[in-house]
């Protein structure tokens, strides 16, 4: 293997690197992502013949708020059990919880990737400034 082959395979291997990154921080943003419209949207819940629920979102529903801190209602207690279950924060927090690897490795791996190849051209530089330099 010449030099120029391995340089080549090294950046190679550097651009994949970066791409794998970027490829699993996009996963890690899709997962953000339905976790926001889960939390932020309103939904509706199919009951048997009579129709469907309608459920407010998670984070904006009318709590009964009459000015006092103590009397706020929870999400359970304004719109109801079925609408709390629909959206349990349990699986939501889950769901975050298994997007995390995805974002720590993806930050890694872009990051690396993209050193490396700052680093081959900082040196690509160098050698370019040595070579023009009178002597």
């Amino acid at each position: 293997m010449t030099a120029d082959t391995h340089e080549i395979a090294f950046r190679q291997r550097a651009d994949r690197q970066q791409t794998r990154g970027v490829l699993l921080l996009l996963v890690t943003g899709c997962i953000w992502l339905t976790l926001a419209y889960q939390l932020f949207a309103p939904f509706s819940i199919e009951r048997d013949a009579n129709g469907s629920i309608e459920c407010a979102s998670r984070v904006f529903y009318d709590d009964g708020d009459d000015g006092r801190k103590s009397r706020k209602q929870t999400y359970e207690a304004a719109e109801g059990i079925r609408c709390a279950v629909a959206r349990d924060p349990a699986d939501m927090l889950g769901l975050l919880l298994f997007s995390l690897p995805f974002m720590v490795v993806g930050i890694c791996q872009f990051a690396s990737g993209t050193l490396k190849l700052a680093l081959r051209h900082h040196e690509d530089e160098l050698t370019l400034l040595k070579t023009e330099e009178p002597s």
